[in-house]
């Protein structure tokens, strides 16, 4: 009996700090769906007029564009950088490799508004700040971390006798990597892509600060109305897209993780 209580109590606890922790996230998107012209909890109508309208708004079009291309071009190089990054340091076993693991996880350790100021100076010198080149370097390297820890572990698991064995058969260093090292490392190659796309996607910090007026992504412009204008159903409604969008990545990674687990 004490055992069931026990195990009673310990669910509650857990269900109040999920509804804790999840109470702002439904509260955003039940009030989406609000009929009303201000925003208001508990929503007395239901209506999809603000999702129109934050579809028919040519500003957060353009700036959904800027993010989904800014993310999928930095993902792919700071993933690719990443994963050979990754690679060298758990298959050379270098002696430095604790201090380049180090300066890695570097950005990781230090606020954002640290490296975008610094990466403000810098591209002040090249000249390449407002630029898309710039916005994409700024991204590779707040995103690069993530890879590259979710990179090196799952290089770690890797049994390097698989690849011996495969060399010994006659592969060539590319087969190797093809044929063996590739689909096994493929379970966090998904997990370090999608990881590495939030992050991108999501990022508002150093793309204040990065990005000129021509590269305003989806969550800065959505941050400046908000700033200006205030709460308006418009930006509730587009931070619920966002939030399912961001599960809908979520989900569909890890869906990708567990089938290719099972190659």
């Amino acid at each position: 009996m004490t055992s069931r209580f026990g195990k009673a109590m310990l669910l509650a606890a857990v269900l109040a700090i999920l509804l804790f922790l999840l109470a702002p996230i439904l509260v955003l998107i039940l009030s989406a769906f609000d009929s009303g012209n201000v925003f208001r909890f508990p929503p007395r109508g239901l209506s999809l007029r603000w999702f129109e309208a934050a579809f028919n708004h040519s500003e957060y079009r353009s700036s959904l564009w800027i993010s989904t291309v800014l993310g999928l071009l930095s993902t792919a190089i700071a993933v690719g950088l990443a994963s050979l990054a990754a690679f060298g340091l758990v298959r050379g076993k270098p002696s430095y490799r604790l201090a380049m693991e180090v300066l890695l996880l570097a950005p990781l350790t230090l606020p954002l508004v640290v490296w975008a100021i610094a990466l403000l100076s810098i591209y002040a010198q090249l000249g390449i700040n407002g630029t898309l080149p710039g916005l994409i370097l700024a991204h590779v390297t707040i995103t690069m971390p993530f890879a590259a820890r979710i990179m090196i572990a799952t290089f770690d698991e890797i049994d390097p006798n698989l690849e011996a064995a495969a060399k010994s058969l006659g592969a060539s260093p590319w087969q190797v990597v093809r044929r063996i090292t590739l689909p096994l490392a493929l379970p966090g190659l998904l997990s370090s892509t999608a990881i590495a796309f939030l992050v991108s996607f999501n990022d508002v910090v150093v793309t204040t600060l990065i990005a000129g007026a021509g590269w305003i992504t989806f969550p800065v412009r959505t941050f400046s109305r908000l700033r200006t204008e205030g709460i308006d159903p418009t930006t509730i409604a587009i931070g619920a897209m966002i939030v399912a969008f961001t599960i809908l990545v979520i989900v569909f990674g890890q869906r990708l993780f567990q089938l290719s687990r099972r190659l």
